[in-house]
């Protein structure tokens, strides 16, 4: 028998499993035992342990044959093969990264590895030189990555072929259907274990975590200058209207549109010239100008304020059609002048000082969108006593600034250790990377993405210590619509993994049932065949 004991104490207790060392959770054996001989994707909310799953999967399957475990980032794949060596007594356990391992080298390591932590772009340009029949296992973390021309697609093509076991890990795959069809049938999928914090038997490891949402009342004076933006807005409306049909009010078009409108302009400049071109440039002029309603909305009058400095340098032609709206003018003087309280960046200075005080060790996460708010937060909340905080983003992009990988890292240890007790994060934060509980987690606004929700989320509330969620909503701007848009589209992605795992199991059955079938007609066949002989 594979477990030494059914019935857990403590600790998991497994062949390949260190002693004393994985802390026994009854819905993490339930879902191992339900998934060790299938295909099987896993949705579990983060911090509940999706990795402990799969290095049992690891144990279990290294008794017959190789494995791959693959995570999108360098980070993700590093804490992997931390955890596989401190976790497991499995010798052969390999990180390979393609920038530092040359390809014969890594040649040589497949063939002698027994298991290998690599990114998926790594695998797929070495698909040529992996023998995938000495696979047992091959491991997608963050599977709902699964789509489209994204690496995991050609891997798992392959091990599908081979008839390898394929487990995906993921805390939210999404709420679109047909999204979450792609993945299943990409991965090859036969089953889906789901739970959520309200499960049996998940409810008795879930630390106490309070959300609350705190809705801020939009100033007068941002309400009015908001009027004359929307007026700027329906300018180029209008004027978008000589070259495509579209609403002229500004309340029924959405950035989102705006953006796929370029998007289609853009290609039809491959092939045509001439008026193109001028909507092409007042399409970017209403995005430029949305964004700016977005920032001071959302974001801030400091943030405005950034924004429109970047407008005044902006030499684009949508740029320059800009600055040449009257209304833009008047516009741009009252943003410049008013004066700077921003009530968000108030409420989040109130709140910290609050939680610091209550809890001397507190760690804390901010998540912000845009780098300028990041560092907005940064230079005023390390004005308050017992605060250090430090910026937490992505690599650069364009001209801007960004972080190393290893500069992630530092902050993370730095962070960890106590050094800084706030991250001001972007999405950076939010999956791939292994940053340390926390005990309060701040939206600085609604995201819309079901999954940045529950990914964001699940950084407070771990490791049995309790947390708080809190997520700050701007009164009449798109942060009301965010927050509700990732609510339903929660709700919807629980219930389209509900009608996909149905689907599967309806499938599972009727092969099952045609199987029985073809055995029983054997076997009939067969007892024939012998009375006729006797």
């Amino acid at each position: 028998m594979f477990f030494t004991k059914m019935e857990f104490d403590e600790f998991i207790e497994m062949e390949n499993i260190v002693p004393n060392k994985i802390i026994k959770r009854d819905y993490q054996i339930n879902i191992f035992n339900s998934i060790k001989n299938k295909n099987s994707l896993v949705v579990l909310p983060t911090g509940l342990g999706k990795t402990i799953i799969a290095i049992m999967m690891v144990a279990y399957k290294s008794r017959s044959g190789k494995i791959i475990f693959l995570a999108p980032t360098k980070p993700l794949c590093e804490q992997h093969y931390n955890s596989l060596k401190e976790l497991t007594t499995l010798e052969g356990i390999f990180l390979i990264t393609g920038e530092k391992t040359k390809k014969d080298k890594r040649k040589d390591i497949y063939k002698k590895a027994n298991i290998i932590v690599a990114t998926p772009q790594t695998i797929e340009n070495d698909i040529d030189i992996i023998d995938f029949e000495n696979y047992s296992l091959v491991i997608f973390d963050e599977a709902h990555r699964t789509v489209g021309n994204y690496a995991y697609v050609s891997i798992a093509r392959k091990c599908v072929g081979y008839g390898i076991c394929i487990l995906g890990l993921t805390a939210s795959p999404g709420s679109d259907y047909s999204r979450l069809k792609e993945v299943i049938e990409n991965l090859g999928i036969e089953n889906i274990e789901v739970r959520t914090e309200d499960d049996r038997d998940v409810k008795p490891y879930i630390p106490e975590r309070k959300i609350r949402w705190k809705i801020i009342d939009m100033p007068v004076e941002i309400k009015s200058i908001v009027v004359k933006i929307d007026e700027i807005i329906k300018d180029f409306l209008i004027e978008l209207n000589k070259y495509y049909k579209i609403s002229a009010s500004p309340r029924r078009i959405t950035k989102k549109m705006l953006l796929e409108l370029q998007n289609r302009f853009h290609l039809r400049a491959e092939k045509e010239k001439g008026s193109i071109y001028n909507a092409i440039s007042t399409v970017s002029a209403l995005i430029k100008i949305y964004h700016l309603k977005e920032m001071l909305t959302s974001q801030g009058i400091e943030s405005a304020k950034i924004y429109i400095k970047k407008i005044e340098e902006d030499k684009s032609k949508a740029g320059k059609k800009i600055r040449k709206n009257p209304k833009y003018i008047r516009v741009k003087n009252e943003i410049l002048n008013i004066k700077p309280v921003n009530q968000k960046l108030e409420l989040t200075k109130r709140i910290l000082m609050k939680h610091f005080s209550e809890k001397e060790n507190a760690r804390v996460i901010i998540f912000a969108e845009y780098r300028d708010t990041i560092d907005a937060i940064i230079n005023e909340i390390n004005k308050i006593k017992g605060i250090r905080a430090s910026k937490f983003i992505g690599q650069a992009k364009g001209s801007g600034n960004g972080m190393s990988q290893d500069e992630q890292k530092k902050i993370i240890k730095l962070f960890k250790d106590g050094f800084y007790n706030v991250l001001v994060s972007t999405s950076i934060g939010e999956e791939g990377i292994d940053i340390p509980a926390t005990s309060m987690v701040l939206f600085y606004e609604p995201v819309p993405s079901a999954i940045r929700h529950i990914q964001r989320r699940g950084r407070t509330a771990r490791g049995g210590l309790p947390g708080e969620v809190y997520i700050l909503i701007m009164r009449g701007s798109r942060d009301e619509a965010y927050y509700w848009s990732s609510k339903r589209k929660e709700k919807k992605m629980l219930l389209q993994i509900k009608k996909l795992k149905d689907m599967i199991e309806k499938v599972a059955l009727k092969r099952e049932e045609r199987n029985e079938k073809i055995e029983e007609k054997r076997r009939i066949s067969g007892q024939s065949t012998l009375d006729t002989w006797i």
